[in-house]
């Protein structure tokens, strides 16, 4: 099988790699993916992209989501404007018919990344080049395949929690970029959530997203991150019981009239804690940011300063937790520390949370065990868990299943599959086989 010759109007946009555009979330499948209106990579915006999500609903099929396991979530675009903090959220609220998304419809806020969604740059100014397109000719980036990638497009396993509902629903992602115009992007995605407990209290006491950049709407809340000059990393002001903290937060220099006066000071770090899972008997040690003077609650300790959060290297982009599903919810503890302050992260000192449990050396690190299963590395343990349908586990990193041969694979190309886990759609056949080129021409291998 040969893959099919590029349009002239497909290669001038992959070669043109100064252009940027902007970010949309390829998994789970949003709304008007590919169809139409096709879903575009706008920030929300007044009647032309409003919110919720655009008010997009077009769909054929649900992503499947298990409750009490992870979900990918992927982006595409080139875009970046240097990175900023971003939500994940899930509703049950449905569109109306024809009438679309409500205005008051209540996203529920299950992860929040504060600093390094979607990407960290070493020069933070310039967005990343424009390596492809999909076949909807939406610019895409090069892709880092981890959460902790610098200079490329990052991904992030966002756990589900237990206690859903199961059924219909709809999964959000939120974004605060840090540089530039100061917006709000929103992409939603449906999904159809098994293995949920239902229980409907601990859904209703999730925090509803942060809502900002949106102004001229009484229907909506009317405030703003900062202004266009302004370096801005979000600090959510109720961020829920699961998340990451890649960047130390960074306020506005000037902060104007509109400012978001619920954002809490850029010192005051969320921590999220991690409670045992259902089957474990003794509780994780804690780890909480240690104020001068006062020792660490959890024995052996790694000393980081606040400074180094904002440098540019992986080594240097630290994790204050990083959940492995499935677990039981989070608590959200909040301290607040001065410059000055050196920020204490406990070391890998719990008992062995299950009887499958597999002991890890990196916190964070995604692990094989076997095609079949992979764990999350928390606090010294990685907990099985099975891949999705149509993925396997290999090197570190949950991929499509190739279902074809490599003898039908065309010299200089890889394929990606039918149901890739980073869509990067170069080329697609009459069959619907999608080709990616490879190697290290000007087109980046993904």
């Amino acid at each position: 099988m040969l893959p099919p010759v590029f349009s002239a109007t497909r290669l001038a946009m992959l070669l043109l790699g100064g252009a940027s555009g902007h970010i949309i979330m390829n998994s789970p499948a949003p709304y008007n993916l590919n169809m139409q209106p096709l879903l575009q990579v706008d920030p929300i915006s007044g009647n032309t992209f409003p919110f919720p999500c655009h008010n997009q609903y077009g769909f054929t099929t649900r992503t499947p989501v298990e409750a009490g396991g992870v979900t990918l979530a992927n982006f595409t675009g080139g875009g970046q404007h240097g990175g900023g903090s971003c939500q994940f959220s899930i509703t049950y609220d449905e569109p109306a018919g024809g009438g679309g998304w409500n205005k008051s419809a209540r996203f529920k806020t299950i992860y929040s990344i504060i600093g390094g969604c979607p990407a960290v740059f070493t020069d933070e100014t310039r967005n990343l080049a424009s390596v492809a397109v999909d076949k909807n000719m939406r610019q895409d980036s090069k892709h880092c395949g981890n959460d902790s990638g610098v200079d490329c497009m990052r991904q992030f396993m966002v756990p589900i929690p237990k206690f859903l509902k199961n059924g219909p629903a709809t999964f959000a992602w939120t974004w605060f970029n840090k540089l530039g115009n100061k917006e709000m992007y929103m992409n939603c995605a449906p999904i159809n959530i098994t293995g949920g407990t239902g229980n409907e209290k601990e859904m209703e006491d999730l925090p509803d997203i942060f809502v900002a950049n949106y102004p001229n709407d009484p229907e909506v809340p009317n405030c703003v991150t900062g202004t266009s000059a302004d370096k801005v990393i979000v600090n959510f002001p109720n961020p829920g019981k699961y998340g990451l903290v890649l960047e130390a937060p960074v306020e506005p220099v000037n902060k104007p009239s509109n400012y978001c006066s619920q954002i809490p000071d850029a010192r005051s770090l969320p921590v999220f804690e991690s409670i045992p899972m259902a089957n474990q008997e003794t509780s994780p040690a804690l780890s909480t940011p240690t104020l001068p003077g006062e020792s660490s609650s959890t024995g052996t300790a790694t000393e980081m300063r606040t400074s180094e959060f904002t440098s540019g290297t992986p080594s240097s982009v630290p994790r204050l937790s990083t959940t492995t599903p499935p677990m039981v919810l989070q608590t959200t503890l909040t301290t607040t520390v001065t410059e000055a302050t050196s920020i204490r992260l406990g070391t890998a000192c719990v008992n062995k949370p299950s009887d499958g449990a597999v002991a890890c050396a990196t916190q964070g690190e995604l692990i094989c065990l076997g095609e079949s299963f992979f764990g999350l590395c928390n606090w010294g343990w990685a907990v099985p868990q099975r891949v999705a349908v149509g993925t396997k586990c290999e090197d570190g990193k949950v991929v499509a299943k190739r279902d074809n041969s490599d003898e039908e694979r065309p010299n200089g190309y890889e394929w990606k599959g039918r149901e890739p886990v980073q869509p990067v759609l170069v080329m697609e056949d009459e069959n619907g086989m999608v080709w990616v080129p490879i190697g290290d021409g000007s087109l980046e291998s993904q």
